[in-house]
């Protein structure tokens, strides 16, 4: 029997994999000319620039979602991981702090920062323990586990229960304002959008303090190469620029897919493992679009997204002062004609091999949001050199800051690329031009998708948007996740 994937991001990636270690034919076809999607990277000046990870989910050997990255390729087999001491470092006018792993050392901290603020701070490092647990299944989806397997699971997230109802359904600044220092507040504030929930928040914090939240070394290009790898050396083939245009249905199964380019493949199963928005309102009509994408696409305040302008800056010089990721808060500048006050600043230099000998590549991320992304694109699609102009302005005001604050990086920085949340769109499809899946607001139940397309027996779904808030990690599991699905349609045991 013949699969046929639609994507080659994580997800399509992982479908692959899985597909051809139970021995179905498997081909996947990739509108780009690189395999990766959105865990993406590419050369510009001599350095490498990494568009994606900045740590991944499931690097804990004892964790289930370790085995599934090690059965992509991913980790394993001495693949060296990178785990930073702190999470996030905040400078701001009112001090310096760091979201340490560890939780007594961040507590600590805290305490010494502001002894007045000790009953939200105890409160604060105890969710942070309970949440260190709570992990993403990833054995196989919820409806192929037996009673016994639920139970289990279950019993495994009983002392998070009360904690975790309680932060699903808190904004953000709500728990910032549980602290009275504004440092705190601020620290609070620095990682997530506003609109997302506090559970969320806790969730990364105890994941990366559980040591389950590190980096493959190779970043982007070590994930997604290492994947493509074992999957050719499968026996699995891929084909790239093949842009899908449409499925094509017969008596409630589909018979073939076409592409852009005027060709048309068969196959007995297929997975669309491209954006979800791509598979519902360009390759299958509208009557397939389900209650849970209909309502995620068209309830914008319940279910958000949010994307980055990105700036990636080479300097001549030393950066041993920088940690690892920093949030800054810095003089006024704006973006599209929004002002802002802060970013976050992310250095390379624990991957030497990122930027040619004697440099260090920094990346800086500002959070955009929706209505920067329709922005964006009106300002590409009608106003091209404005759109070039606009890139350039926001490089040169971060530049500027970044002197300002770093006097020692004065006549040593130089822009090498930038990436609007439109480009995420154009080269990924990526809906609203957002590289994460809907954010877990506090006024909607998470929920995650059945992996199946309403009225087709045989198109199944992956990728990071069935299960909020997306990702690398609901990636790669949706992958597999839609091979065990057709696994059991076809009447094959996984294994």
């Amino acid at each position: 029997m013949k699969i046929v994937i639609i994507g080659a991001g994580v997800s399509g990636l992982a479908a692959g994999i899985y597909a051809r270690r139970q021995g179905f034919d498997c081909e996947i076809y990739e509108q780009h000319s690189i395999a990766g999607g959105e865990c993406t990277y590419w050369k510009r000046q001599g350095y490498t620039i990494d568009n994606c990870v900045h740590w991944m989910t499931g690097t804990n050997p004892s964790s289930e979602l370790y085995g599934v990255w090690e059965e992509v390729g991913v980790l394993g087999n001495d693949k060296e991981v990178i785990q930073n001491e702190s999470f996030l470092h905040v400078e701001c006018p009112e001090g310096q702090m760091d979201l340490w792993e560890d939780e007594e050392r961040l507590r600590q901290d805290m305490l010494a920062i502001s002894p007045e603020d000790k009953d939200a701070i105890e409160e604060f490092v105890l969710a942070i323990r309970l949440y260190k647990d709570f992990e993403l299944p990833a054995k196989k989806p919820m409806e192929q586990m037996s009673l016994l397997e639920i139970f289990r699971m279950l019993r495994r997230f009983r002392k998070l229960g009360k904690v975790h109802g309680k932060y699903a359904l808190m904004p953000m600044p709500t728990l910032a304002d549980k602290f009275k220092h504004p440092l705190l507040k601020k620290a609070i504030l620095a990682y997530m959008p506003d609109f997302y929930n506090a559970s969320s928040f806790f969730y990364v914090l105890g994941t990366f303090d559980s040591g389950n939240g590190a980096l493959p070394k190779g970043g982007s290009a070590a994930i997604s190469d290492n994947m493509l790898k074992t999957y050719l050396d499968l026996g699995g083939k891929i084909f790239y620029r093949k842009k899908a245009s449409r499925f094509n249905i017969e008596k409630k199964r589909a018979v073939s897919v076409s592409f852009e380019d005027g060709t048309t493949v068969g196959a007995d199963y297929f997975v669309a493992a491209c954006d979800a928005s791509v598979t519902f309102h360009k390759l299958l009509p509208e009557s397939h679009l389900d209650k849970y994408f209909r309502t995620h696409f068209s309830l914008r305040k319940l279910y958000p997204t949010y994307s980055s302008f990105n700036v990636y800056i080479g300097v001549d010089g030393d950066t041993s002062f920088l940690t690892d990721t920093t949030w800054l808060e810095c003089e006024p500048y704006f973006t599209l004609g929004k002002q802002q006050d802060s970013f976050l600043l992310k250095s390379y230099a624990t991957e030497p091999g990122f930027s040619p000998e004697g440099k260090n590549l920094l990346q800086v991320l500002i959070k955009q949001y929706e209505p920067d992304f329709e922005q964006w694109r009106d300002l590409y699609l009608n106003h091209r050199e404005s759109y070039r102009e606009e890139k350039r302005h926001i490089a040169e005001s971060v530049v500027k800051r970044l002197e300002e604050h770093y006097p020692q990086l004065k006549g040593k920085l130089t822009v090498v690329e930038t990436v609007s949340p439109y480009s995420f769109h154009r080269f990924c499809g990526a809906y609203m031009g957002a590289y994460m899946s809907f954010i877990l607001t506090p006024y909607a139940r998470k929920k995650s998708h059945h992996g199946k397309v309403r009225k087709v027996k045989n198109i199944f779904l992956g990728g990071q948007w069935l299960q909020p808030p997306g990702g690398l990690p609901n990636a790669v599991v949706t992958g597999k996740f839609a091979i065990q699905r057709i696994c059991k349609k076809a009447g094959i045991k996984f294994v």
